[in-house]
């Protein structure tokens, strides 16, 4: 190892690298994650901090810092080097090797135009911008600039620093015509568009005075793709990861106002229809994400697009409605302004409720109302039992319908079933219902034989055994073994409860390529973190497995019951117990809480 890369590794943490691109959870001494190298439900990818190595129990990748950027960016080891250098602070001694291609060219233009802004010819720029209610120190900040309205003053002055023109053409700095090359942006506020990464990609910009598109961004290419960026991500991520939400609004100037009023969990989608991969990217770093896209019709239907593309990757989504015909950077600028958006967002719409505020209009008219209502029952049908539960009443409202009936409409277009991107969701706090889940599927291991799905209150339990020593330690394998049905987490806990440490179990599971073991640990993590049980999580987990081995075994003595079997004297009494508690109404039925 040279001594580039040496100081390269010694300044970075790979948890940190791959948390850019996976969304990592603490399981031990170790992280975990979906593996972005292979198509997974379960977690089976590891990254240890300690070795700062990561491993796939799955398909076998594996490596270190320099490895992993280039299997996910397609890099040279030089291009990935050259990034981390510069991430780093580390200095190559040999730069004969050739930058990121356009590179050089996209950070000189953002200087001139940084420059630009300042000078005296950036005089109307800094007007708008005054106008627009932004402080120079955002100017600073999220690095504005200002486009000369002349023809060629960039290519001039990127000729001036020796720069190969052709690399300005091919990442859309500069237009070829038939009488030459000019510049692309003319009389522009500049906004530069940088990667995940903070990798300069290209430049959005608006017009100030004149004739053409209010906004222009930097043409496609194999460098700059629009529907793989998010405005203001690298800027965003820490908080996204912090608050474990993240806010997407439609605009650059949307986005910067949300950052200088409290919520630097915001990002942008460049206007255009929410994609894939821009909810890929979310999803890597966030649980939950928030959409205020503009009030008007297009905006709206964007939303609605959007919210189903986030949802598909697993994210708790909800839709922010300001009051008609504001957008955040009008509504935040407005002296009451910041209370009514802190309001709009604790009131956001859970998907089902929005799709059918969505399509108001159709539902009330008689010719659409058919039509509507099919859209409306289709979209909700995609989701997870646990999606639409908590708001299955109010959209039966909404929609005209008796929740039974409502139920019923779903259920014909096979609603039901758990989602297949992740473990479902919980109702969210103060929402928890009955807390009962699906039924879980069913898994097909190598041998070809089904075994059910982990259960996740059993994944949480073995989470719980792993990560808190205490708990362990004061707990006994015949008060937990009876809980568990799944023998991958008897496996776990056995393990655990019979004085097993989890770097014995993560080194044996590591040699032995057990993945099932890695991917409940996973499970069990992410399920706790939906539940949000801040206080005494170990409580609730055993409440709940406990209130299953009740339920089992009244509904066991009422089958024999039904069938006229005979009881034994202590059966009898369990039964009559039970049925009075149910006959009472405490809970309605036995579901709300353990005896």
């Amino acid at each position: 190892m040279n001594d580039e890369v040496r100081r390269i590794k010694e300044r970075l943490d790979l948890v940190e690298v791959v948390g850019d691109y996976v969304k990592l959870r603490k399981a031990g001494k170790s992280f975990v994650g979906l593996c972005p190298f292979h198509q997974e439900k379960t977690p089976s990818f590891s990254v240890s901090r300690e070795r700062q190595t990561y491993h796939c129990f799955g398909c076998g990748a594996g490596g270190d810092v320099f490895r992993f950027l280039m299997e996910m960016e397609g890099w040279t080891f030089p291009q990935a080097l050259e990034v981390l250098s510069a991430r780093t602070g580390v200095v190559l001694e040999h730069r004969g090797r050739r930058r990121e291609e356009g590179g050089d060219v996209l950070e000189e233009a953002l200087a001139f135009y940084r420059a630009s802004l300042g000078a005296s010819e950036g005089e109307a720029a800094r007007a708008y911008l005054r106008r627009r209610e932004l402080p120079q120190e955002a100017w600073e900040r999220f690095e504005l600039g200002w486009s000369l309205p002349a023809w060629r003053s960039l290519e001039d002055h990127l000729r001036r620093q020796g720069l190969n023109l052709r690399d300005a053409v091919e990442r859309g700095l500069l237009v070829e015509g038939p009488k030459g090359t000019y510049d692309r942006f003319r009389g522009r506020v500049m906004f530069p568009i940088r990667s995940e990464t903070g990798r300069l990609l290209g430049f959005g910009g608006r017009l100030v005075d004149g004739e053409g598109a209010k906004y222009v961004n930097s043409p496609e290419s194999p460098l700059f793709e629009k529907r793989k960026v998010l405005y203001l991500l690298p800027q965003a991520k820490r908080a996204i990861r912090e608050k474990g939400s993240a806010l997407v609004v439609e605009g650059y100037l949307d986005a910067i106002r949300c950052h200088l009023n409290g919520h630097p969990e915001a990002v942008a989608s460049l206007g255009t229809a929410f994609t894939e991969e821009q909810a890929d990217l979310l999803a890597r770093q966030a649980d939950r994400c928030l959409i205020c896209f503009d009030t008007d019709a297009a905006g709206q239907e964007a939303a609605l697009k959007g919210m189903y593309v986030l949802r598909r990757k697993g994210l708790d989504v909800r839709v922010v409605r300001l009051p008609k015909g504001k957008d955040p950077d009008e509504l935040l600028r407005d002296p009451q302004g910041a209370e009514a958006f802190e309001g709009a967002l604790t009131e956001a719409l859970p998907l089902p409720r929005f799709h059918v505020a969505a399509r108001r209009k159709w539902l009330e008219d008689p010719q659409e109302r058919k039509r509507g209502l099919e859209e409306v029952l289709g979209g909700i049908a995609s989701l997870s039992v646990l999606d639409v539960r908590p708001s299955l009443p109010d959209v039966a409202a909404d929609l005209g319908l008796l929740p039974h009936e409502l139920e019923a409409l779903l259920r014909q277009r096979g609603w039901g079933g758990v989602s297949e991107k992740r473990p479902p969701f919980p109702p969210r706090s103060g929402e928890r219902g009955e807390g009962i889940f699906p039924p879980p599927g069913v898994s097909i291991h190598e041998s070809g034989e089904e075994e059910p799905a982990p259960d996740p209150w059993e994944a949480a339990l073995c989470h719980l055994l792993w990560s808190r020593e205490g708990f362990r330690s004061a707990s006994a394998p015949e008060g937990f073994l009876p809980l568990l049905r799944s023998e991958c987490a008897r496996a776990v806990a056995s393990a655990l409860l019979c004085g097993e440490s989890p770097e014995e179990l993560e080194a044996r599971w590591l040699q032995t390529g057990d993945q099932r073991s890695a991917a409940l640990l996973a499970l069990g993590g992410a399920f706790l973190e939906e539940l949000y049980l801040e206080e005494s999580p170990e409580e609730e987990v055993l409440r709940q497995l406990r209130l299953r081995e009740w339920r089992r075994r009244y509904e066991e003595l009422h089958r024999r019951v039904v069938r006229k079997e005979s009881l034994s004297e202590d059966e009898r009494r369990d039964y009559v117990a039970m049925a009075a508690k149910i006959k009472r109404g405490e809970k309605r039925s036995y579901e709300r809480k353990a005896p």
